[in-house]
């Protein structure tokens, strides 16, 4: 398993809204796409994983609308994302 935290996330204490993005890609550019999400703002964390998915990613936003768009606009643009599969994290 590839294991990635990214470093600028806000502390658990801020007002967030925070999400699991499950994907699947396209055979062969799992690779390619883990390295290029790495770089997407509001990433918490990405794991490549075997299985169902092959990436998971956990994500944050500071509003509901915020993390909308940057599943719909920013990760889902990527041609090798065959589908993704978005859970919202409860913070109560």
């Amino acid at each position: 398993m590839v294991n990635y935290e990214h470093k600028n996330c806000k502390p658990v204490g801020e007002i967030m809204v925070r999400a699991y993005v499950l994907i699947n890609v396209k055979g062969g550019t799992e690779f390619d796409l883990f390295e290029e999400l790495t770089k997407l703002a509001g990433l918490e964390e990405i794991s490549l994983v075997w299985g169902l998915f092959d990436i998971i990613l956990k994500i944050e936003a500071d509003s509901e609308d915020a993390l909308n768009k940057l599943v719909t606009d920013n990760i889902r643009s990527y041609s090798n994302i065959s589908s993704t599969m978005t859970m919202h994290i409860r913070e109560d």
